[in-house]
């Protein structure tokens, strides 16, 4: 058996991806598992507060991450040396967190509703550093138990201890807390077994980090982009004073862990789909379309029909969302898994790099006006609405792109 940090790449075969979409599915749950102990603990008005620092965190997460996420389990599924891969991605992701939080941790200040912003400032801070996953590693190397240990098991212990101490105490601010050093802690553990116990060259690992900088930029501005889209709704309502932002909050946040659950199995197909070529890489890429339109329907629907009445039954009183609302937001939630589909499983891989920046420009550029437009004619679901209209927007786009890779040309 070999160790996780060796220099042999796991084949990528039908199970592994099975394992690895069935970890990425505890790691999406596991925010969902707490969500209802921190909305007790926190109300109506300190859960809006963590869900502006979680929007903000987020996006920042994406440009800590520099394209890692999206390009990460491509290189190392490919590489045949993929912990010199991961060792330049930690160099790069570390100096990208020394730029980025305190830049993070301003906005956020300035987002907040809040007399001393501490709550939006250290809930940015921990969701920021989410960045520093080493889940995409594990699906380029097709390694299910990395991603289990040190992703998926420590969202889920994290997420409810620190909930759980937040409604015993009474002080909502122990959530983001015990998230941000708990997260510190798995990604020391994480590097130091994956990438520092086997000898290494310094020099080449600043090589590699010069290289990805210079490299990867592109798909860097188009994971950003693509995250800004999807976080900007309820981080713009609540910088522009919208009165909207509170109670569009408990919608933003269950339709953004639907988003995070989606992008986590789509994940797990890249390593799969990229680790092949020709024929086998198209029937693979087809395979995964096919499956991630079912996957769409069935989160649509759900979002539109569970989410009225579940939100108030789970989050407790005060937590609203209309059924109108619920059906914009399922139907964004559909168009952007066939949309993530496409794009990480068939547009990356397929070299269309620019066609991939292309939709995702305008995804961001859409976003803001969009959801501002809405809330001022429909409030909260005219919010929804907007958001919707994006990521049908962005799915056209992404669905362009794509059509003549499925048809094989």
């Amino acid at each position: 058996m070999t160790s996780p940090g060796s220099e042999a790449p796991a084949p990528h075969r039908g199970r592994s991806v099975a394992l690895l979409t069935a970890v990425s599915a505890v790691s999406a749950i596991s925010p969902l598992i707490a969500l209802p102990l921190i909305t007790r603990a926190a109300g109506p008005t300190a859960f809006a507060e963590i869900a502006i620092g979680q929007a903000l965190g987020t996006l920042a997460a994406t440009l800590i991450t520099f394209g890692w996420a999206v390009r990460g389990p491509v290189e190392a599924a490919r590489s045949a040396h993929p912990a010199r891969v991961f060792r330049a991605s930690v160099l790069v992701r570390g100096t990208n967190s020394l730029v980025v939080l305190p830049l993070v941790a301003l906005v956020a200040a300035f987002a907040s509703h809040a007399d001393d912003h501490a709550l939006a400032i250290v809930s940015a801070l921990a969701f920021s550093l989410q960045g520093l996953s080493v889940s995409w590693y594990a699906i380029g190397v097709g390694r299910p138990l990395l991603a289990l240990v040190f992703d998926a098991i420590p969202r889920i212990v994290l997420n409810v201890a620190g909930a759980a101490a937040a409604l015993l105490v009474g002080i909502p601010l122990l959530y983001p807390a015990t998230l941000l050093v708990g997260t510190i802690a798995a990604f020391l553990g994480a590097t130091w077994l994956i990438g520092l116990r086997e000898r290494f060259s310094v020099r080449a690992i600043f090589g590699d980090a010069v290289s990805a900088y210079r490299e990867g930029w592109r798909t860097a501005l188009s994971a950003g982009l693509l995250t800004f889209s999807e976080t900007a709704p309820l981080s713009t309502l609540g910088v522009v004073g919208s009165p909207a932002a509170i109670a569009f909050a408990p919608f933003d946040r269950v339709l953004k862990y639907g988003y995070i659950g989606v992008y986590m199995i789509t994940s797990s197909f890249q390593g799969w789909v990229s680790s092949s070529d020709g024929e086998i890489a198209l029937r693979r890429m087809r395979r995964t379309i096919g499956l991630h339109a079912l996957l769409a329907l069935a989160l649509g629907a759900g979002f539109a029909l569970v989410v009225p009445w579940a939100t108030p039954v789970v989050l407790g009183a005060g937590f609203e969302v209309t059924p109108s609302t619920a059906l914009f937001g399922g139907i964004a939630l559909a168009a952007m898994t066939i949309a993530t589909a496409l794009g990480l499983c068939v547009v990356l891989p397929s070299g269309r790099d620019g066609a991939y920046l292309t939709a995702v420009c305008l995804g961001a550029l859409l976003i803001t006006p969009a959801v501002i437009a809405g809330a001022g004619i429909a409030g909260v679901t005219g919010a929804a609405a907007g958001v919707a209209l994006v990521q049908l927007a962005t799915l056209a786009a992404l669905a362009t792109a794509s059509a003549p890779v499925l048809r094989g040309r």
